[in-house]
């Protein structure tokens, strides 16, 4: 039974650092994409287009 509690255990804990990761790199790419599209319109409107 400790067993199976030890491995129920470890996949809780990789879920939960997938979980964190993807949390993390929603957060930085959604950052990310906010400042290209900062720039680029930036560069856009700098050109009169």
């Amino acid at each position: 039974m400790s067993e199976i509690k030890g491995q129920l255990l470890g996949i809780v804990l990789v879920l939960m650092v997938f979980g964190i990761v993807a949390a993390a790199l929603t957060t930085i790419f959604t950052g990310l994409s906010n400042s290209v599209t900062s720039e680029v319109s930036k560069a856009v409107s700098s050109f009169g287009l």
